[in-house]
């Protein structure tokens, strides 16, 4: 046994080199030996090779490359090699936005993905991602549970040996469902633009943009679009619908051309990179740093063709446009995306009509959009905004009526109606919003109790120009104190454009329990009223509640009691003395069952729109008259 002792050490030993010199803890690093690769170790200053990226076209063309140096930790976990780039078009265009993931070539080897420059840099200087951190993302395990509605094409290998699915992977990088009463169209893109502030990017130097192609879009839609991306790290520019000809590549290959799809149809939203590396199983990575950061995603990709590269001063960028549909973006990760070629990413068909615009060449938009729970509502909000801003951009007085059917797995069809008015035409930015169906999108997307996904949506709306509306003008009472228990007349006063005031009568019972306070009484038009939901218990609960609303055709007088109520699964209770309260509040710890003022309320329903709103005070004896006179 003695003897066997020092020969055991020196196969543990040696089984510890070999590690060491196989690679490094995990997956950050690849073996100097590992044929077809160079890691940075062997990286000096003054090494050439050559880089892979399309110029024009879909063919991937050289460019010549010159290693400047190695900036060590340049990320946490991962290093950055510096090169300069000269070649005729990048000495004039210097970094351009969609060469991200151009795959670099050093001694023969690839060393990583064209990825990083600099603002105002004069130089054709770039920072490459080190190959070894974009190939540890292939061994993130991929799930088709991951992506609701995602498809298996056929060949497809299996993802892993686990079986397991990684907890919450769909929701990677994803803000929290927030409620209905938060929700409207930029919500969702919007809090993923204040997370995206918290994380700034190194003094001077920032990863390439990816830029965007924006096509069928109306001007103002455009700036609209792109305002909301590029904190996200999009470069947008009007560009055409692109063509998904039969005539593009049909496999993805390193230095080719890669588009992420977000729309396609009657417009398109197509951000455009390059393709680094395909492994054996067709897996692509690319880009050489994240599109969004935001985990697993399940974005449609296809493959591009690319017509020019635009230089700027300011930004260079390639006008590129999609060839051929394939795979799905299946990692967004801080050193590279990593896209499946067979699955089949989900798309929502959206249909939005427009009637009332006699004339309008066009009064029928049909596009796909990207199923994301980030992206679906702005872009399905840009696509209503187009639509209605291509065929009635008329800036008058208009009243619309707003018919919205929207598919959730496993749900079938939610409808919606839906009424207002917009002094600014239909065009106005914020008319359609607010629509409800934006809060049905987050509940199918981000509910807590199930996997779900939106499937369709189809959207109706009727124009009529005119201001056939009611506004609300003014309240009044017969006398400025009241008797607590007593019914009250509210007179509310309604105008109307060329026509006599309306005045409508609404009674209200004063509570017994405001003897001696000051109540407030709110008028206002149906659809500005929130009315104090239970919370929810499963996505049943949640389509119920977006659907329990006061329509903007009711006018709604409530009246601020002087009892609080709070908010439990299933019910609401909505009148609870002090004792009660505390003691429900002392056994609740959700946010929720924070106390709201209770509100008494009485609709008066209406043939026309209302607008507008107001308040009013009413002082409540301490006691009926009649028992002070009988005192």
């Amino acid at each position: 046994m003695k003897r066997l002792l020092p020969w055991v050490c020196f196969v543990l030993s040696l089984s510890l080199l070999m590690a060491s010199w196989v690679g490094r803890v995990g997956g950050t690093a690849i073996a100097q030996s590992t044929p077809g690769f160079i890691h940075v170790d062997e990286i000096r200053p003054g090494m050439k090779g050559y880089g892979l990226s399309v110029f024009r076209g879909t063919e991937p063309e050289r460019f010549d490359v010159e290693v400047i140096d190695v900036l060590r930790n340049f990320r946490p976990n991962q290093d950055l090699i510096l090169i300069r780039t000269p070649h005729p078009l990048l000495d004039r265009a210097r970094g351009v936005a969609g060469m991200s993931g151009s795959p670099i070539y050093l001694d023969g080897r690839l060393a990583g993905a064209y990825a990083y420059g600099w603002s105002y840099g004069t130089d054709p200087v770039v920072g490459v991602t080190p190959i070894a951190n974009m190939l540890a993302e292939l061994k993130r395990p991929v799930h088709l549970d991951m992506f609701p509605g995602a498809k298996a094409l056929p060949g497809r290998p299996r993802a892993d040996s686990s079986g397991q699915r990684p907890a919450n992977g769909r929701f990677a990088g994803l803000p929290p469902f927030r409620g209905q009463h938060e929700v409207d169209a930029l919500s969702t893109i919007r809090a993923l633009h204040k997370q995206k502030a918290a994380a700034l990017a190194p003094l001077g130097l920032h990863q390439a943009t990816t830029p965007i192609m924006l096509g069928g879009l109306h001007d103002s839609v455009a700036h609209m679009l792109a305002k909301e991306l590029e904190p996200l790290g999009f470069v947008a520019t009007q560009s055409s619908v692109g063509g998904h000809s039969n005539d593009g590549p049909q496999g993805f290959e390193a230095g080719g051309a890669i588009a992420v799809e977000l729309a396609r149809g009657d417009i398109s939203m197509t951000g455009v990179g390059t393709v680094t590396y395909v492994d054996k199983t067709g897996r692509v990575l690319a880009f050489g740093h994240p599109m969004m950061n935001s985990g697993a995603s399940g974005l449609p990709t296809a493959t591009a063709r690319v017509l020019h590269v635009l230089v700027s001063e300011l930004r260079s960028f390639k006008i590129a446009e999609s060839a051929r549909p394939l795979g799905a973006l299946v990692q967004d990760r801080q050193p590279a995306i990593v896209v499946d070629p067979h699955i089949q990413a989900a798309r929502i068909p959206v249909r939005v009509k427009i009637n009332g615009a006699t004339g309008a060449p066009k009064t029928e938009w049909h596009v796909e959009v990207a199923s994301h729970r980030i992206l679906s509502p702005s872009i399905v909000y840009g696509v209503i905004a187009n639509a209605v801003k291509s065929t009635a951009s008329d800036v008058t007085d208009v009243i619309f009526h707003a018919r919205s059917k929207i598919g959730i797995e496993g749900h079938g069809v939610i409808t919606l109606e839906e009424h207002g008015f917009s002094p600014m035409g239909a065009a106005s930015p914020a008319v359609f919003s607010q629509l409800r169906m934006f809060g049905l999108m987050e509940a199918a997307f981000a509910n807590p109790f199930e996997s779900s996904r939106v499937t369709s949506i189809d959207l109706e709306i009727d124009l009529e120009q005119g201001r056939e509306v009611y506004q609300v003008s003014d309240a009044s009472v017969a006398y400025d104190e009241v008797d607590p228990g007593e019914e009250v007349t509210i007179y509310v006063r309604l105008r109307q454009v060329d026509q006599p005031d309306t005045i409508r009568a609404v009674k209200v019972r004063i509570p017994i329990a405001a003897a001696g306070r000051t109540v407030r009484v709110t008028v206002a038009a149906g659809n500005r009223v929130a009315i104090e939901q239970p919370l929810p218990g499963s996505l049943d609960d949640l389509i119920e509640q977006t659907q329990r609303r006061y329509p903007a055709t009711s006018l709604v007088v409530s009246l601020q009691m002087p009892t609080r109520g709070l908010r439990f699964e299933g019910h609401v209770v909505d009148a609870l003395p002090a004792s009660a309260l505390n003691s429900l509040q002392l056994v609740s710890s959700t946010e929720d069952s924070r106390p709201f003022a209770t509100q008494s309320r009485t609709e008066v329903k209406l043939r026309q729109v209302v607008v507008g709103g107001t308040t009013l005070a009413l002082r409540v004896r301490a006691a009926a008259r009649d028992q002070l006179l009988g005192e």
